[in-house]
């Protein structure tokens, strides 16, 4: 590249670097990344070189040489208090659910986490970041991406309106836009506190509800487009695909009075942790008329987040329970609905 081409990219970047860091609209209030409540030099350097490392082109002035996802772990690995962990301490062939923030869940954080290995490893525990190929979307028809998947295929690092800064398009061979908004698509007993952050407690599975009306299937089906189809199937199912969204209080395969009561039991699938060599787990998430993450009813609904962790769990497609494994848990979750 001449000096002259050179110079030129250089300021056509820094100046996107300095309009995508001014503060944002007071729509971006509640979360971290946006607001003014975190600062350019966060994640940008303001020359092309850090640690005499070549300012790579096609990365907008990044601090870490490494790419867009080692910066953003390097603050979510547990290492920054202040930043909820998402990094669990164990691997793709040896996962656990140990991480360095204190959550007080038996389900732990809600997004749940990634394994240790992430970026070196591909991943079937949940989203994987492994840094080599493309990315690839399972359980859909139209998701195309060359390169692997970054957290700003999924997050947008400078603030978005959406819960967790949240895209409103994931899928740009999918054109649509979803808003998922706190206090209207789910609830926050702690709301995150940009100020002075708070994430062991605002971003605990316990402190987080979700309402009949999250939007979490119409966001999560944008990529994974072909779970969309719930058309009538065969018996003895009747379903397709599994139901999402739908009242448990309408449909003839729930126990409804199994899901309202929660009595911990060995065929209730409900329990008091998860793989404690007992039978059952903690109600699963759920979505409600009231946005509680507590109180259960008739008229809850079943969503994508009620059997998956959004970044992944210990275990395989990120499952909130050991689904795929043998073992006294492996029903646990279908049970509290379906209680055969």
């Amino acid at each position: 590249m001449s000096i002259l081409a050179y110079r030129k990219t250089y300021v056509v970047a820094l100046w996107t670097l300095v309009v995508a860091c001014l503060p944002a609209s007071s729509g971006l209030a509640g979360e971290y990344h946006g607001g003014g409540q975190s600062t350019c030099s966060d994640c940008h350097v303001m020359h092309a070189t850090k640690d005499n490392v070549p300012w790579i082109v096609t990365e907008p002035l990044l601090k870490s040489a490494a790419g867009e996802t080692p910066l953003c772990l390097s603050c979510h690995d547990g290492s920054d208090s202040s930043a909820p962990d998402i990094v669990a301490s164990g691997t793709e062939s040896n996962p656990t659910s140990v991480v360095v923030t204190s959550y007080t869940s038996k389900f732990g954080s809600s997004a749940g986490y990634f394994q240790s290995d992430t970026t070196t490893t591909h991943s079937e525990l949940g989203h994987s970041l492994y840094s080599v190929g493309s990315a690839t979307a399972p359980l859909s028809n139209t998701y195309v991406k060359t390169g692997p998947l970054v957290c700003s295929d999924c997050h947008d690092p400078h603030g978005s309106p959406n819960y967790r800064n949240l895209l409103s398009d994931p899928n740009p061979s999918h054109p649509g836009s979803v808003s998922i908004l706190t206090g209207v698509n789910v609830s926050e007993t702690t709301p995150v506190n940009s100020t002075t952050p708070n994430a062991a407690a605002a971003y605990d599975t316990a402190n987080i509800g979700f309402y009949t009306n999250n939007n979490f299937r119409a966001w999560c089906t944008d990529c994974h487009d072909s779970i969309l189809q719930e058309l009538p199937g065969g018996s003895p199912a009747h379903y397709m695909r599994h139901p999402s969204d739908a009242a448990f209080s309408a449909n003839s395969h729930v126990n409804v009075s199994n899901w309202t009561i929660g009595a911990v039991g060995q065929d209730t699938g409900f329990g008091l942790d998860v793989g404690d060599g007992a039978a059952g787990i903690p109600r699963v998430r759920f979505g409600s008329a009231t946005g509680s993450a507590a109180v259960a009813a008739a008229g809850d609904t079943v969503f994508c987040l009620s059997c998956h962790k959004a970044h992944g769990s210990k275990y395989k497609a990120g499952t909130v329970w050991p689904l795929s494994a043998v073992g006294p848990d492996s029903l646990s979750g279908c049970q509290q609905c379906h209680a055969k």
